[in-house]
């Protein structure tokens, strides 16, 4: 007995850490629907348009539901301009969800029910799974359990793929695949370990995928190649086979709306005003204007890294092992870091409208932990290196899970949008739906619970892996410093109000949603 206890607690702490993130991310459900944010919408729009109408244009279910922004039209109809994988991932939950309605006597679902079940099922199960095999590859190539834990935990709440994967959106979903598929080009602490039969071939799959959740994830997909290539020269087909099936299928969808494989929704946007961008240049990308990089990388309003430090230390990480060795995986995660990096600056809307960091370049934030995770056993003869990881992971978890649970849409005329939206609405009461508000938890105190969840996470990381006492103190105040120097400074910047904050946060408060005015309905008293 004693040993049947020991051993299920064992495996209860192996599993803490991830389990912590999914439970963060499945308590958290923003939703507004006054704001009728075209990046998810228009996807549910066009879920619906299958279930429902059994098409693919949007005719329909906008005559229904009302006008969405973000589409792409033809002759005819018009459709969704955003990649479609999220969409058809929706098709069999809200397919299932009609039919146990109409079992029940009900009618369709509405937009709060339908968006509500294909966040949970259609994207937030799939990160929880992709970050349990997360989770247990770091375990794998460190050998380290204070990794694994801090890595899922800064990957899972310290990027943007908390804010992205609770949304229905594609973002995260397309990170998640692209490094499923390095994950399984990356046969083991051997290199010259093959890989399992088909393990190619799935990982040519998953890269493929990856582009039909977001298109510019091609230049991920791309390298994730051009590395099976180097690692595997001879079984590189079995990579390049995998991949041809979300390609067919891509090309088939273009098809069916536009006439043409290669032809791409944004060549054909409805919108005069986001029309004008797209046809600059390639479908709106043209050379790269440099001077937008410090912008998406280092502004508080949208930065990556302002965002996310953590991934600061993976980016210096890559630099170092360039230089010093390992090479391969540092010149993948270069690689797709500066490809990412060159589209963006090249996009005429790069700025991505109202969102939470750089959405268009998401995808980067797994492969950025590469080189923490190749660095690990040098990085544990350093005996604080861990506390900096976690000092940089703490402000990453911060500003990422306010941004995400409670208002994942920052408007751009925001130079510092957690300490002049964020803090200020919480402050104020204003709180989204969530677990807190279904518990009926006053104002702030509503988020308790994911506050708890988000603490206990840290906790598991905090003091590092020593089992004294003294230094597991001492790992945590570094940590708790090295956050303190850099969130201080960071909530000092651009306080000063102008008109434009001051006209966006009034708008951002008239479209809350539930609102702070209303009382709580009858059912719920």
């Amino acid at each position: 007995m004693e040993l049947h206890r020991w051993v299920a607690a064992g495996a209860f702490r192996r599993h803490a850490a991830w389990l912590l993130v999914v439970v963060a991310t499945l308590i958290v459900s923003p939703y507004f629907e006054r704001l009728n944010n075209p990046n998810e919408n228009v996807r549910v729009w066009a879920t619906r348009a299958i279930v429902a109408h059994h098409v693919l244009d949007l005719d329909a279910v906008s005559r229904e539901w009302g006008y969405v922004n973000d589409k792409a039209k033809n002759d005819r109809h018009v459709y969704s301009s955003k990649a479609p994988g999220v969409s058809f991932l929706g098709v069999p939950v809200l397919f299932v969800q009609t039919k146990l309605r109409a079992l029940c006597g009900w009618g369709s679902p509405g937009k709060r029910e339908a968006i509500f079940w294909l966040r949970l099922v259609a994207v937030k199960l799939p990160m929880a799974i992709f970050l349990w095999a997360f989770a247990r590859y770091v375990e794998r190539k460190t050998g380290s359990a204070l990794a694994r834990d801090l890595l899922v935990v800064a990957l899972g709440l310290g990027t943007m793929l908390y804010p992205y994967g609770v949304l229905f959106v594609g973002h995260a979903l397309a990170a998640a695949a692209a490094f499923a598929a390095f994950m399984l080009l990356d046969a083991g602490d051997d290199s010259r370990q093959a890989p399992r039969r088909g393990a190619l071939a799935g990982a040519g799959l998953l890269a493929g995928l990856s582009v039909i959740f977001e298109y510019q994830a091609f230049l991920v997909a791309l390298a994730l190649g051009v590395y099976a290539l180097a690692r595997h020269r001879g079984r590189v087909l079995e990579f390049a086979a995998g991949a041809v099936p979300p390609v067919i299928a891509l090309g088939a969808y273009h098809t069916a709306l536009f006439g043409r494989p290669w032809a791409f929704p944004y060549a054909h946007i409805e919108n005069p005003v986001f029309l004008t961008s797209h046809q600059a240049g390639f479908h709106g990308l043209s050379l790269p204007n440099l001077a937008t990089v410090p912008s998406f990388l280092f502004s508080p309003a949208y930065g990556l890294f302002a965002f996310s430090p953590v991934l600061a230390l993976g980016a210096a990480g890559a630099i170092f092992l360039l230089v010093r060795g390992p090479r391969r995986e540092a010149a993948l995660v270069t690689g797709i870091c500066l490809g990412m990096f060159l589209f963006l600056a090249g996009m005429s809307n790069w700025r991505g409208g109202w969102c939470v960091g750089p959405r268009y370049i998401a995808t980067v934030a797994p492969f950025l932990l590469v080189p923490l995770i190749e660095l690990w056993p040098r990085l544990r003869q350093h005996r604080w290196a861990s506390a900096a990881i976690v000092g940089l992971a703490i402000p990453s978890v911060l500003l990422n899970v306010v941004s995400g649970a409670l208002y994942p849409h920052y408007p751009e005329q925001l130079d510092n949008p957690v300490f002049d939206l964020a803090f200020p609405l919480l402050g104020a009461g204003f709180v989204p739906y969530g677990l807190g508000w279904l518990l009926e938890l006053p104002g702030a105190w509503s988020m308790a619970p994911l506050a708890l969840v988000v603490l206990a996470a840290i906790a598991l990381v905090a003091g590092g892996d020593d089992p004294s006492p003294r230094r597991g103190a001492a790992h945590l105040a570094i940590a708790l410093l090295l956050a303190a120097a850099f969130l201080v400074p960071l909530s000092a910047y651009g306080r000063q109000p102008r008109v434009a904050e001051t006209q966006a946060l009034a708008s951002v408060r008239a479209l809350w949603d539930p609102p702070r005015a209303l009382p709580l309905p009858e059912n719920r008293r």
